[in-house]
This record gives C-alpha cells, sequence and structure tokens, in this order.
C-alpha cells in the first residue's frame, strides 16, 4: 500500500514574497518500520522529534543524507505570493494540488500533520475536493502528531529543504533532489 505523509513550510520574508510549501513523501508501506528507525535513529539528545528548523546547519545535513537514502519519493507544491495573500489561502491552493497528485499518483493512504483545532479547514477542504470528484472517495486522509509519527519527519525534512533552496540555500536540497519533484503553483 502506498501511503503519503504530509508536512508543510510557511517562509514569511517582510521585504519581498512569501513562500507556502506543502510536501508529500510518498513510501510503501513494506517499508515504514525501517524508515522509522532510520529518522528515530537522527533525533538528538531527549528531543521528542526531528523539526528542520531546530536543527543545526550540520545536523540538516545529516537529516537530509538519511533521506535521500530511504525508499521514498516526495512532491512539494509551492505557492509564491505577497504579503496581500493570507497563508491559510496559500495552504488549500497547495494542499488540493497535493491531494490531487496523490490521488492519481496511487496513494491510498495520506497522512497530514495536524493543526489540532485547524484541521476542519483541511477536512472541509477534502470534502469539497470528494464532492467535485478532484479526489476519489477511496483515498483515505488522517492526522497525526509528530510526536506519534516519525514518517512526517521525512516530510518536514523535504518541505525544510525546499524552502531553504528557494531561499538561495541549495545544500539540503541537492542531497534529496533525485526524489523529490516540485509543482509551483500560480
Amino acid at each position: 500500500m502506498l501511503t503519503a505523509y504530509i508536512d508543510e513550510s510557511l517562509r514569511r520574508r517582510p521585504h519581498d514574497d512569501s513562500v507556502y510549501a506543502m510536501a508529500a513523501v510518498i513510501t510503501h508501506s513494506a517499508d515504514h518500520n525501517d524508515i522509522r528507525l532510520a529518522l528515530e535513529s537522527l533525533r538528538l539528545g531527549k528531543h521528542g522529534r526531528l523539526h528542520w528548523r531546530d536543527e543545526s546547519p550540520s545536523h540538516r545535513l545529516d537529516i537530509a543524507e538519511t533521506v535521500a537514502k530511504l525508499p521514498l519519493h516526495g512532491i512539494v507544491t509551492v505557492r509564491i505570493h505577497d504579503k496581500n495573500v493570507r497563508h491559510e489561502r496559500a495552504r488549500r491552493l497547495c494542499l488540493e494540488r497535493l491531494l490531487y497528485e496523490l490521488d492519481a499518483g496511487g496513494a491510498e493512504r495520506v497522512i497530514l500533520e495536524s493543526r489540532y483545532t485547524e484541521d476542519r479547514l483541511d477536512r472541509s477542504l477534502l470534502t469539497s475536493l470528494r464532492r467535485s470528484r478532484r479526489v476519489s472517495l477511496t483515498m483515505e486522509v488522517s492526522w497525526a502528531s509528530p510526536y506519534d509519527e516519525p514518517l512526517l519527519w521525512a516530510a518536514d525534512a523535504v518541505v525544510g529543504a525546499t524552502t531553504w533552496w528557494l531561499d538561495g540555500q541549495p545544500r539540503y536540497f541537492d542531497a534529496l533532489a533525485d526524489q523529490i519533484r516540485v509543482i509551483c503553483l500560480e
């Protein structure tokens, strides 16, 4: 079974357009336990999870190089927008395209990093996409905490590396580039 794990990144740039990106890492369920073990081995100290923005530059490179060796691939949707566009609008556009791509690619299950009370906004979008038949009814979609699901850390690394690349820091993205397809949205 193909499963996708999704995380997002918002880069507010005070003197330029902002970047909203959403990444899905797609894996076969048979590989999940091995991937989880590899990701958990990257945690430092007593941290409950990996989080791209909290890691040191050298550890980010270790994370990117480790993820690049894992049996997964990624899709990243990116929306570059001015400060007049609300980030929730950019999120909806990124998530809509990402869910479409995952459904078309045969993902049977999708797990998004939970935003807790704001998950209702994603559920509303999903309902709309299903009613308009832009996403099938058979694709299972759920939400999870990154403290409970280490596979979300891989999506966090992919989306983090992508937004840093867009900010002119290609080092991490370069390590992952062969596994990532980036879709820029208008």
